[in-house]
């Protein structure tokens, strides 16, 4: 792993943005590019980002600009440090791609088609999406939960699931019944097995969101929504005063699509600021260096927190060196002036 320099790190703690406009202002003064041409230009498809590209085009800038005006969602700080702003962007670009667009995690690998990706645990790949605590159990909300069915049971293969409980401990384990039930993702072919938590409840957005757990956050900060977005007040309405959890077992993957894409990127900001929160604020980066390099999950590192996005050190390892690549073509040696906003 990739070490940062002593003088490296006091420059880029020291200057701070509060907008996408700021980030785009010190790109520009300090090497006559804003922050995407200069990535491309510098970083992308080299060394540790080898592969990986942002796309320039006007709409993938307004995005860029649009997600950068939410810092206080996300960070819950007014003010972050070119540091935190190079982790988190690299963040973004490894989970969802040059096009920055706050899509659902895809589904699908040869022997485990669709559906079954979500439901299988796959050695060396995932683990199963179908599991406690995080997640309930398929089985339980197809032959046990009350709230489910009334959600969901106009949806397709509900009758047909509900004829077999003889299946609920294959619906309650990690390999998903192909030999009984179609994998593929089609709602109108398999709409009522698709709103169970394993394939609901799968990554969404900026951070790729994950689990019943997290989702559960986003409605409680959904049911006491202030703003005047309408798709986020529609459903601030919707849910008013239900419980979380059940409004998490009634809702549907159209609901949660169309908050993490249709909400003007309040939600896919959102839910970075409360995973931040869940899971041991990680974007409260160190401003020194040997903790910042530090391959350890502690805190203040940049290890800890790609570990704490993907779970996995070989991630965490790559999104360490990925940062410090960028912070270092950022700021060559002999020309580390903080130029301080």
């Amino acid at each position: 792993m990739l070490t940062l320099p002593d003088d490296l790190a006091a420059a880029a703690s020291q200057t701070t943005f509060s907008t996408g406009l700021d980030v785009d202002q010190f790109f520009q003064a300090r090497t006559r590019q804003g922050f995407i041409d200069w990535f491309n230009s510098q970083c992308a498809n080299r060394q540790s980002w080898s592969g990986s590209s942002i796309a320039s085009s006007p709409d993938v800038k307004a995005r860029f600009l649009s997600c950068w005006s939410h810092i206080p969602d996300m960070f819950g700080v007014p003010r972050v440090s070119v540091v935190q702003f190079s982790a988190l962007m690299s963040i973004l670009v490894i989970e969802v791609g040059g096009d920055l667009l706050p899509l659902s995690e895809l589904c699908g690998l040869p022997g485990n088609p669709g559906l079954a990706y979500a439901f299988n645990t796959i050695a060396g790949v995932k683990r199963t999406y179908n599991a406690l605590p995080a997640n309930r159990l398929a089985g339980d909300l197809f032959f046990s939960d009350q709230d489910y069915w009334a959600a969901h049971q106009a949806k397709a293969l509900a009758a047909s699931v509900r004829q077999r409980p003889d299946l609920q401990a294959v619906w309650n384990a990690d390999v998903y019944p192909q030999n009984v039930f179609p994998t593929g993702l089609d709602p109108a072919v398999t709409g009522f097995i698709q709103e169970a938590d394993f394939y609901k409840f799968r990554g969404r957005g900026f951070v790729q969101v994950t689990w019943r757990v997290n989702y559960r956050g986003v409605i409680a900060w959904v049911q006491c929504y202030p703003g005047s977005q309408a798709t986020i007040s529609k459903y601030a309405a919707a849910w008013k005063g239900v419980d979380p959890d059940r409004v998490a077992t009634m809702s549907s993957n159209r609901d949660w699509d169309d908050l993490f894409q249709n909400t003007d990127l309040v939600i896919p900001c959102v839910a970075i600021g409360l995973h931040n929160q869940a899971s041991g604020n990680y974007l409260n980066l160190a401003n020194d260096a040997p903790t910042l390099s530090a391959s350890t999950d502690s805190a203040g590192t940049l290890f800890r927190m790609g570990l704490r996005i993907s779970g996995a050190a070989q991630y965490a390892a790559l999104f360490h060196d990925r940062v410090i690549q960028l912070l270092a073509t950022l700021y060559p040696a002999g020309d580390r002036s903080s130029h301080q906003t």
